[in-house]
């Protein structure tokens, strides 16, 4: 069996079981937002990881493991997503005038109770019999990584070829953007992005430093469309909760609206900056 594949693999499962266990305390407790976004970036780089390197991994097993980190990660995003959104409107409010911040201070009341309600679901879920399972299921993929046979042969060279392979799907992704791109195509570059970034960094194991930076340059492509995208789903948020409100309260969203919109073109402008300067061809010798 090849170490090097052993090596990423066994990793990849054990950094994502350890980041979940360390942030457990924090999930219960609710005070602090990081443990949430911990948790749920384990499970989001863990699921990437084992569809990235499927070629050497037992299919049986993976795809339970799968399966089960997205319904925990649904649960973890479901909290994430309107933390996120309530912190981003709450600073970009402080940019209006008092009476139009306190008009949307009011409006945001239904977002906390979103929050509330996701929390207790979050609770719920971590109590219960099937997240223990997991936990458990994790545990024993540290120790035995799930492999297939085809990874006694396989070495650097399958482990280069996984991560161009995510790499020429991110690059066909951007060239179909055009001048004018959507919401949704940009929102997939930066899931191809995300795949893409989390394959390198998982065989800098194997091959250090040049891995490590082909995933920081892609972080920030990542970041700079996670930044449009929040920014998308503040404004459709936005716009229904002005359809439900009264007038007052309305002006103010559309004030807020227009700030959301402008952060989203800069974002886009920022994102193109990032990608020019991720596609260099230097940051990607390990792979060729």
């Amino acid at each position: 069996m090849s170490k090097k594949i052993e090596k990423v693999i066994r990793q990849s499962i054990s950094q994502s079981y350890e980041r979940i266990v360390a942030n457990q305390q924090g999930l219960f407790e609710g005070r602090d937002p990081e443990a949430v976004h911990q948790a749920r970036v384990a499970t989001r780089r863990l699921r990437s990881d084992l569809r990235t390197f499927s070629n050497v991994l037992d299919d049986e097993q993976t795809k339970h493991l799968r399966a089960e980190l997205r319904w925990l990660g649904a649960d973890l995003g479901a909290v994430r997503d309107v933390e996120v959104m309530l912190d981003r409107l709450e600073t970009h409010a402080a940019q209006l005038p008092e009476p139009e911040a306190d008009a949307v201070d009011h409006a945001l009341r239904r977002m906390r109770a979103d929050r509330t309600a996701a929390r207790a679901a979050l609770l719920s879920s971590l109590r219960s019999p099937r997240y223990a399972q997991l936990r458990r299921a994790l545990a024993s993929a540290t120790l035995n990584p799930p492999l297939s046979k085809k990874a006694r042969s396989a070495g650097r060279k399958e482990l280069r070829r996984a991560v161009e392979k995510r790499w020429k799907k991110l690059r066909k992704s951007v060239k179909r953007l055009g001048n004018t791109p959507s919401d949704a195509a940009l929102h997939a570059v930066r899931k191809r992005a995300k795949q893409c970034r989390y394959a390198a960094e998982a065989c800098a194991p194997v091959f250090g430093r040049p891995a490590d930076r082909l995933g920081e340059a892609l972080a920030r492509v990542q970041d700079e469309l996670g930044e449009q995208h929040d920014s998308v789903v503040a404004i459709g948020w936005l716009a229904k909760s002005a359809q439900e409100s009264p007038s007052g309260e309305a002006y103010a969203l559309g004030r807020l609206a227009q700030i959301e919109a402008d952060a989203a073109r800069e974002a886009v402008d920022d994102f193109r900056t990032a990608w020019r300067r991720a596609r260099r061809s230097k940051l990607r010798t390990w792979i060729s």
